[in-house]
């Protein structure tokens, strides 16, 4: 019960902490969203038919710049901050083949096999359970579809010591992982490696893509 009532914290703790930042988030991270996001789209190499479903997807920027590519692609995103989903949705009112809801990513309400990818970018980090997230992942995606993930690296140095210090100071905060542990929470759930690449996004940000594909 404690933990369950520490969890419920955490979690509330997060939603207000973006909810906040809604308004105001996609002038102030322009750059950076521009920058690892892009990254996730070359990794998902689509052909613009697919179903696709965003963990994680805050004001819809992925979902905008997919359709700028991929007029005809289907997306789905899903968040837990109202505030974050109210601003993606505005984006897209009048536009036909999106959609967003209110979801946590260790709980996903769809259906086995349901999408032909599953992206999720700069998030894990805020996420209370990686093997929950990848395992709900491998769930709702159909057979040789592909994860893409990309977030922060505790293997940049950089990174290491934000760790420690975003552990004391950032309630929304959890854990950053190394490439290395992803992969290896991957591997239980029929999950392969298709690639594992670094890079740096200035001023301080290593980060990581981890691209998998279902069995």
């Amino acid at each position: 019960m404690a933990q369950a009532t520490g969890e419920g914290r955490a979690h509330a703790q997060t939603v207000r902490h973006f909810g906040h930042l809604a308004g105001t988030y996609d002038r102030r991270h322009h750059r950076y969203n521009q920058l690892t996001l892009s990254r996730a789209i070359e990794a998902l190499r689509l052909s613009g038919a697919e179903r696709l479903l965003d963990v994680g997807c805050g004001t819809g920027e992925l979902e905008r710049l997919l359709r700028e590519r991929y007029p005809d692609v289907r997306l789905v995103g899903i968040d837990v901050t109202p505030q974050m989903l109210a601003v993606a949705r505005e984006k897209f009112r009048k536009v036909l083949g999106v959609a967003f809801l209110l979801a946590q990513a260790e709980a996903l309400p769809f259906a086995m096999e349901g999408f032909d990818a599953v992206v999720s970018c700069n998030m894990l980090h805020h996420v209370r359970s990686a093997d929950d997230l990848l395992r709900e992942c491998a769930r709702v995606l159909r057979p040789r579809g592909r994860i893409v993930l990309v977030d922060w690296c505790r293997d940049a140095w950089q990174c290491r010591l934000a760790h420690y210090w975003l552990r004391l100071v950032k309630r929304s905060y959890v854990k950053m992982y190394r490439a290395a542990e992803v992969v290896e929470l991957a591997a239980p759930l029929g999950l392969a490696v298709e690639d594992v690449s670094r890079f740096f996004v200035p001023p301080y940000f290593g980060m990581m893509r981890v691209v998998l594909t279902r069995q």
